[in-house]
Parts: C-alpha cells; sequence; structure tokens
C-alpha cells in the first residue's frame, strides 16, 4: 500500500489489489452514514409492514397467487382455483407465478420437512419472498446509479406505498413492477456501457440475452408490462443504431440479433410450459382450452389482453371514469409531491433539451449575467456538473501521480503497475469499463438517459392505459420507480436546492401522505379476515385426525360479507368434506346464511364484519331457531366499501367493535318449544338448495375443477 498527502489534509492510500475492492457501491448502506441509518429503518418499517400488516388491499393479492400455486403444488390442502386459471379461459401464466414464487418453492420444501405447514406459515413466506424481490432491486440500484442519486432514490422510494405497502404483498401488479425495474436498469448500464462493441471477439452478448429474458418474463407476468416496456424497447433499438453509426456494425447487429434470437427463445420456453399446463388441465376436466386463434397453443397475456378489450369483460369488474388514472390513482400511487416535481422538473427538462438542440455556440459569461431566471438555473447547473467533472478528474489525477510515485524502480514491474492504475481509474469512474484500455476510459452521465425514459414510460403508459374503462391504483404500481429516478434528480437541481423551503415542504409532504397510505392499507383494509383465517386453521388443527369425521371432526365455520377467503391459508383444513369452511358474500341474503348456520348449531361459528351483525341478529331472532353469541372479535377491520354502516354501528356498539369481523356462535335454542318452531320452514330450506344446489355448495365446481388439475 502507499499513501500521499491531498491538499485537504487528508491521505490517498492505493492498495495493490483490485482497487474496485477500496470503494462500494454498497457503500451507502453503510450505518456511518445518515442515509444508511435512514435506509435502516425504513427496511424495518418494510418487515414489518410484510410480516404485521394484516391489511388486504385487493382479492387478487392472494387470489391470483397463493391461492392457485399452493393448489397445485400442496395437492393436500384445499383451495378455490379462481376462474381466470380455467383452461377455458387461461388468463394467467404458470411460468410466471413459478418465477415469482422462486423462492417460496425451497422454503416450502423445508416447511414440510419440519412439520405441517400452518396458515401462518404459508403467510410469511409469501411475503417473505416478496421483500427479498424490493431488496434485490435495491441493491441494483447502488450499482447503477451515482451514490447521490442512488441515496436519493433509496430514502424516497422506501417511504412509498410502492416499497412499504404493495411490492411487499404478492400481486402480479408487484413482479411486473420489479421486471420493469430489471429491465430500465438493464437498459441504462447497456447505454453508459462504451466499450463492449470495440473490443474484438464476441463480447457484449450477454445484454441481448438478459434483455431477451426480463422481456418475455415480464409480458408473461402481465401483458401490460409491453405498455410500460415498450420505451425501453425502442431506446435499446435506437442505442444499437447509434453504436452502428459509431462504426461498429458488426457488433451492434449481432447484438440486436442475440437479444431477439433470446426473446423468442425464452418466449418458446413460456408458451410451451402454458401449453403442456391448460391442456392437461382441460383433458382431465373435459374443458374446451382457450387456445390462441384456433391453434394448438396456449398464451395467457394474449388471451388477457382480448378479454380486456372488450368491455362488456371489463364492466363485470366495475367501470371508472377515464380520467381516473391521471387524476386519482397516479396521485396516490406515487405521491401529491411526486407529481408536483415531474410537472416543475418536467417543465426544466423539456427546456434544456431545447436549449441544447438549438445552441450553436457556447454561453459567454456576458451572456449568462444578461439571461433569464430559467437561464439563470441552468448555467447554476452547468456549474454544478462542471465542478462535479473537476472533482472526478482531480481524483483520477491523484490516484494516477499515487500510483506513479508506488512504481518500483525496475523495468519489469512497470508494466503491472500501469495496468493496476488503469483498473484505478476506471473503477473511479466506471466499473464496467474495468476491461478496457486507458485510452477507451469514457464518463458517461446517464441523467439525461434515465430522466427521459422516466418521463417517456409515465407519459406513454398512462395514456395508454387510460383507454380502458376499468381502472385500478395497482395497475400503476411499475410507474413508482421511475417517478422516484425523476425525484431524485429533480432534488439535485438548482430549481430545488435554491429553494429549501419549498422543497423541504414537499418531501414532508411526500412522507405524510405514504405513511398514512400506509397505515391504511397495510393496518387497517379488512384486517380483521387474515387474523380470523389463522384463528380457523389453529381451531381445525386442534381436532383429532381420527374417527368418523361426521362426528369427531366436524366443525362448521361461515365467513360473510368479507374479500374473497383465500383458503390456502387454512391447511389444516385438509381437503375432506368435514371440517367445513365457507364463504359468502352480498349475494347471499342473511336470512339464508342464517337458515345455513342453524342446520349445524352448536358446531358452528360465523364471522361478520360488525356492521351486518343486526341483521343477523334479527334474522335469528324472527326464526326462533337459534342465539347468536358473540365470542369474541378481530379488531382494526375497515371496509372502505361499507364505512357509513360502519359509522352507524359505532353509535351503538363503540369503535372497537364496530371495526371489527366479529366472532360469533351458533347455538340452538334450548326451550322445548323451539323444536317445532317454523316447521314449515324447514320443507322450504330443503326445496331451495334441491331446486338451487350451487347454494348448497358454492364453490362446488371449483372444488371439483381443482382436485382434477
Amino acid at each position: 500500500m502507499c499513501c500521499r498527502s491531498q491538499r485537504n489534509g487528508a491521505k490517498l492510500c492505493i492498495s495493490r489489489m483490485p482497487f474496485a475492492h477500496v470503494s462500494s457501491p454498497l457503500s451507502v448502506f453503510s450505518l456511518r452514514t445518515t442515509c444508511g441509518r435512514i435506509y435502516l429503518a425504513l427496511f424495518l418499517l418494510r418487515c414489518y409492514s410484510a410480516f404485521f400488516g394484516y391489511g388486504y388491499i385487493h382479492p387478487d393479492e392472494w387470489m391470483q397467487s397463493g391461492e392457485p400455486y399452493f393448489g397445485f403444488t400442496l395437492p393436500s390442502i384445499d383451495t378455490r382455483v379462481p376462474w381466470e386459471w380455467w383452461p377455458n379461459n387461461a388468463l394467467r401464466s404458470i411460468s410466471a407465478l413459478q418465477i415469482q414464487y422462486l423462492g417460496v418453492g425451497w422454503v416450502k420444501v423445508l416447511i414440510k420437512k419440519l412439520r405441517a405447514p400452518t396458515g401462518y406459515d404459508l403467510f410469511l413466506v409469501q411475503r417473505l419472498s416478496s421483500m427479498l424481490w424490493t431488496v434485490y432491486t435495491d441493491i441494483l440500484v447502488t450499482f447503477v446509479f451515482p451514490p447521490k442519486t442512488a441515496r436519493y432514490m433509496l430514502c424516497l422510494f422506501g417511504i412509498s406505498t410502492a416499497a412499504t405497502t404493495f411490492l411487499v404483498r404478492p400481486f402480479s401488479n408487484s413482479i411486473e413492477a420489479h421486471q420493469l425495474v430489471l429491465c430500465f436498469l438493464q437498459v441504462v448500464i447497456f447505454y453508459r456501457n462504451r466499450t463492449w462493441y470495440r473490443q474484438g471477439g464476441l463480447t457484449g452478448w450477454h445484454w441481448g440475452v438478459l434483455t431477451g429474458l426480463i422481456a418475455a418474463d415480464g409480458f408473461f407476468s402481465r401483458f401490460t408490462f409491453a405498455i410500460f416496456a415498450l420505451p425501453l424497447g425502442a431506446f435499446f433499438g435506437l442505442n444499437h443504431i447509434r453504436i452502428a453509426a459509431e462504426g461498429y456494425i458488426r457488433p451492434a447487429l449481432r447484438s440486436m440479433v442475440v437479444a431477439i434470437a433470446s426473446l423468442l427463445f425464452f418466449a418458446y420456453q413460456h408458451v410451451h410450459s402454458e401449453t403442456r399446463f391448460y391442456t392437461q388441465g382441460g383433458e382431465n376436466n373435459g374443458i374446451q382450452v382457450a387456445t390462441l386463434w384456433g391453434t394448438r397453443w396456449i398464451i395467457p397475456p394474449i388471451n388477457a389482453l382480448l378479454y380486456n378489450l372488450k368491455t362488456e369483460n371489463v364492466a363485470q369488474h366495475g367501470l371508472h371514469p377515464r380520467w381516473l388514472h391521471a387524476v386519482v390513482n397516479l396521485p396516490m400511487m406515487i405521491g401529491v409531491a411526486n407529481i408536483t416535481v415531474l410537472f416543475i422538473h418536467g417543465l426544466h427538462f423539456v427546456r434544456g433539451v431545447l436549449s441544447d438542440s438549438a445552441k450553436v455556440s457556447p454561453i459567454s459569461k456576458t451572456d449568462v449575467a444578461s439571461s433569464s431566471k430559467g437561464d439563470e438555473d441552468r448555467a447554476a447547473r452547468d456549474t454544478t456538473t462542471k465542478e462535479e467533472e473537476d472533482e472526478r478528474r482531480a481524483v483520477e489525477e491523484s490516484i494516477k501521480t499515487a500510483m506513479a510515485e508506488c512504481k518500483p524502480a525496475t523495468e519489469a514491474s512497470t508494466e503491472p503497475e500501469a495496468s493496476s492504475s488503469k483498473a484505478a481509474t476506471m473503477s473511479a469512474s466506471d466499473p464496467a469499463t474495468a476491461e478496457a484500455t486507458e485510452e477507451e476510459v469514457e464518463y458517461v452521465d446517464i441523467e439525461p438517459v434515465a430522466v427521459g425514459l422516466s418521463f417517456a414510460i409515465i407519459i406513454f403508459s398512462l395514456l395508454v392505459l387510460s383507454i380502458s374503462p376499468h381502472q385500478e391504483a395497482r395497475f400503476l404500481l411499475p410507474l413508482a420507480f421511475p417517478s422516484t429516478v425523476i425525484f431524485a434528480y429533480a432534488l439535485q437541481h438548482p430549481y430545488f436546492t435554491l429553494r429549501p423551503k419549498f422543497t423541504g415542504i414537499l418531501l414532508s409532504l411526500h412522507v405524510i401522505q405514504h405513511v398514512l397510505q400506509l397505515v391504511l392499507f397495510s393496518f387497517l383494509h379488512q384486517a380483521g379476515l387474515l387474523p380470523a383465517l389463522f384463528s380457523i386453521d389453529r381451531s381445525i388443527s386442534r381436532l383429532p385426525t381420527d374417527g368418523y369425521p361426521l362426528f369427531d371432526r366436524y366443525e362448521h365455520h361461515l365467513l360473510y360479507r368479507t374479500f374473497s377467503v383465500p383458503f390456502h391459508l387454512i391447511p389444516s383444513k385438509g381437503r375432506g368434506m368435514f371440517p367445513r369452511v365457507e364463504d359468502y358474500d352480498s349475494s347471499n341474503s342473511p336470512a339464508y346464511v342464517m337458515r345455513m348456520a342453524s342446520i349445524a348449531c352448536n358446531h358452528t361459528t360465523l364471522y361478520a364484519p360488525a356492521w351486518v351483525v343486526p341483521d343477523l341478529n334479527s334474522q335469528a331472532i324472527w326464526e326462533g331457531r337459534v342465539e347468536l353469541w358473540s365470542t369474541g372479535k378481530f379488531g382494526w377491520h375497515v371496509d372502505m366499501d361499507h364505512l357509513p354502516e360502519t359509522w352507524e354501528a359505532v353509535k351503538e356498539v363503540g369503535w372497537k367493535e364496530a371495526f371489527a369481523i366479529q366472532k360469533l356462535e351458533i347455538r340452538c335454542k334450548s326451550y322445548p318449544e323451539a323444536e317445532g318452531v317454523k316447521s314449515e320452514d324447514d320443507q322450504v330450506i330443503k326445496k331451495q338448495m334441491k331446486e338451487d344446489p350451487q347454494q348448497q355448495q358454492p364453490h362446488e365446481e371449483e372444488e371439483r375443477l381443482h382436485i382434477d388439475l
């Protein structure tokens, strides 16, 4: 090691080990720095939200991920296959689901070897897998962006609703967002690397392979990935044209051919997997398979695209005004402060692009002094960029001088030292150019490309997705990352650095909004359902494992007016008829639910939000067969669809009881008169169940389909 003093009194020490080990991009996570400590706090908040946030945002959170995955891989548990996974629809990709649950598979095998998995085990393993995806993307950010920008991004994105709430849940939108991040970073790194095509041989082939792999996986995760990634694909192609224009036609052509071939190869693998999976399911169930235009191939993302193009189809899931994405969903997903920054920085970005394109000669000092306020901002930014460039060059010169002083006098050691100095210089500027010669070292500013691509992704995808009349906030989840890229670079722009009070207000608004949304979506929204399911699973697990099921293992659990119940979170139930767990939605009246509950009174427990309990109790009193006894509750349950009814319940029973799922035991009335009460209703019930077997077995078709698959 050789050290030399600097002008500021510090010492610059050069090790004979590769220089890349001196300063690692992962140093932004160091707890010695303010950013490292902030990131640790945000990471712990993310973990707490993932493992203890029982909020249930949307049924697709579980019904399109864990429910089919564990239903297909754990045949011993009872699940309900959603209609999207039926062979005659084939709207979801099994290969994409396997990629999303890649880590879950290993943990699942480990749990099965130790003991039978509980519902809480399956909940944790899915949340852990989703959270690890976020950590992976955080690490990649530090290797692509400059340290200051990376620090801003980690903090801004770490507090966002996307990172703390949505991405730690197994949404298909979550894996789509991660795939877009990978594709974005891949394209930026490809643009920054200016050496691979200048070298001989087959260097650079990995760019095309990785791009094709990410594109195929993203498209089969959700067809909307193609909309988000289209600007990236266009820039990837234009970058090859730039390389060819520089005279490197063969490397550019070879890389593009590899990318296209890789995309087709990985897409074929997906299509082959989907075709085999759905064809087998269709044959087992005697169902016609949804093939592509009469061929034998099954491509779920195209089926989903064709399904969503028909208004009558999306109308079944709810129609929204076409301005909802831009006016409500985008501000909710990325934040009002971020929207403000996008607008302001977008104007400066466009002005800078137009100014650069119209510039003919350098601006003199006199011109700058007499320019407008916008030109002053740009001049200040140019000065800041020049200072950063001078600082970078000063570091490189110091390294070179230090290495020169460390050279031995012998000629034999000259060549290794030159090589070491060369590596040190390249590591200080760009690790990706470590194998290039010193003449080929070229500093590439990625800010214009990263910001431009981010704006292109946001604007283009927002316009295209707004065409559909069905608009949900989670559809815009992939826009959280590109908006954070713009936010991070905007905070370094003179417009914001020269206005610290305004910037502080925006950052405070950003934090406050996302913390409030974290509390609502992760800890309150439908948050009583999952604890209720875990309680049911524990109750069933304590039943005897032998004996006649109807008498020794009988429990009847009914859930009413909640989100769709993910039955894979009740693995102790098994696949048998008893014990029974059934859920009823708004299509079933309180009268019908109470009739079903009274069939096995003293062995039935009913779970329902507090606002519907008075209707159930009135129906029980009117029928006179059973009584409802409250034996517990699962609190902090906010039903956003029935807030007025909940506020009415607050006046009657108070806050804690109103915002909760009530656990009600169905007890038979013991007095003799109850035996003959409304005996004529028994015949009505039997006749109704005989005429409408779907009411008797509301999920019989789905269970049968699952068993055959």
